[in-house]
């Protein structure tokens, strides 16, 4: 007879004890349960034996729950993108638009700005509020976590946690520089996140408790991966490591350059890059071998970073010379569509007369494109021009600009999906 504790999610619920024991027993059998865990919890969740809690486990649920759309950063979706797309409405924000904002398993769209403020549209474009996250805005990509928090980390280094009510959850001080909280966090599939900051990790609890920290020898960029053996880091080098806690950050390989951008998971063992802005280099996680699978020398000029993920694998990208290129593992291209006209110093370069669907464009690079099941192909390029690729290569336009300068397009529904741009403006699209 005694105490007993009954599992529920990640707490515990303490039965009422009988009357025949003591309380000074009770604090025995309560010490003698409780002093092993904490020999062991160091940098742990505290664990509250008074009230009951429960955590939502497994992948966050949304269209585009993370930047790149999901844990693996693939810029793939189940969602079916639109056939002829057209502007459905269009939001203008203020405050700016720097990171791709979010979307929910319900079609919201969720924003944060330049300002320390995130804000939340529903799937027709009102807004359903807004919330001032302190003093200092966030630097990278917000993300979903398995029970629909909010997870982002400001420039004071400080990780927010909002309810999908906008109701602050928790907020953790990091101990990192703020500056360096440039690399897209990971959510987990037990409820908690991973952090990267310069050569800083750092792990929350579902709570927002720290429960674990390594340190990098190089500063982390892009994003952090889920791996089949932990979350996947990259750097700035081009070194990619493993790290699941209470172990040190392993070394996987390297892509033997800058990934600025960061990378996208394409299977199991491999791992996909833009290198230095001009090789789209594939690495094995098994081995550390690398395989340059398309590089801009060959006159398709700079690639936009990071990857898409379709079919087999296939790298998708678009190109400064204005092709959208898909590129299978032996160097293949499964798929080649001009979708603009390159700039002319780059056009004589490339020595190509390339058909033009949207008119002349920058040299600079455009926004990451996004995949379907069906093969369609999502793309805004730096001009501000977005429509989608159909599967047999024809290209579908939207009939005006979206804006000067995006930053994402995103899938946000069945046959829809969103731009966003850095002044602020939405603009939904579908059929």
């Amino acid at each position: 007879m005694g105490l007993r504790f009954r599992s529920m999610g990640a707490g515990f619920s303490r039965e009422k004890a009988p009357r025949a024991l003591s309380k000074r027993r009770a604090a025995m059998v309560l010490g003698a349960l409780t002093l092993p865990a904490l020999a062991t919890m160091a940098l742990a969740e505290d664990v509250s034996t008074s009230r009951p809690a429960t955590v939502v486990v497994g992948a966050p649920r949304g269209f585009a729950a993370s930047d790149r759309l999901d844990a693996r950063r693939t810029g793939s979706t189940w969602s079916a993108l639109p056939v002829a797309p057209k502007e459905l409405w269009r939001r203008h924000i203020s405050g700016g638009m720097d990171a791709s904002p979010l979307i929910d398993a319900d079609g919201n769209v969720v924003a944060t700005l330049t300002v320390p403020e995130v804000v939340k549209l529903g799937p027709e474009g009102r807004e359903l509020w807004r919330v001032r996250i302190g003093s200092n805005a966030p630097l990278a990509p917000a993300t979903l976590t398995s029970d629909g928090t909010l997870l982002l980390v400001t420039s004071a280094g400080v990780a927010w946690g909002l309810s999908p009510q906008g109701a602050v959850r928790f907020t953790t001080q990091l101990g990192v520089r703020g500056r360096d909280a440039d690399v897209t966090p990971l959510a987990l599939e037990d409820g908690g996140v991973v952090i990267a900051a310069g050569r800083s990790l750092v792990e929350l609890s579902a709570s927002g408790a720290v429960r674990g920290r390594a340190e990098l020898q190089e500063r982390a960029v892009g994003a952090v991966l889920a791996g089949p053996e932990g979350a996947l880091v990259t750097t700035e080098p081009g070194e990619v490591l493993v790290w699941r806690r209470p172990g040190a950050p392993r070394r996987l390989g390297s892509f033997g350059g800058a990934p600025r951008r960061g990378a996208a998971l394409a299977d199991a063992r491999t791992l996909l890059a833009v290198v230095d802005g001009r090789r789209l280099v594939g690495l094995d996680l098994r081995t550390g071998a690398t395989s340059t699978r398309a590089s801009g020398a060959t006159g398709v000029g700079a690639f936009d970073a990071p990857p898409a993920v379709g079919a087999g694998g296939v790298a998708i990208t678009g190109t400064a010379v204005g092709l959208l290129l898909g590129v299978d593992a032996a160097g293949g291209e499964p798929l080649r569509v001009a979708i603009d006209r390159p700039p002319p110093s780059i056009a004589a370069d490339a020595g190509a007369g390339l058909s033009s669907f949207l008119g002349a464009v920058e040299g600079k690079p455009s926004p990451p494109v996004v995949v379907d099941a069906e093969g369609r192909v999502g793309f805004v390029r730096s001009a501000g021009r977005a429509g989608v690729v159909q599967p047999d290569g024809s290209v579908a336009l939207a009939t005006e600009r979206v804006c000067a300068t995006p930053v994402a397009v995103l899938p946000a529904g069945k046959h829809r999906m969103l731009v966003a741009c850095r002044d602020g403006t939405l603009v939904m699209m579908g059929d």
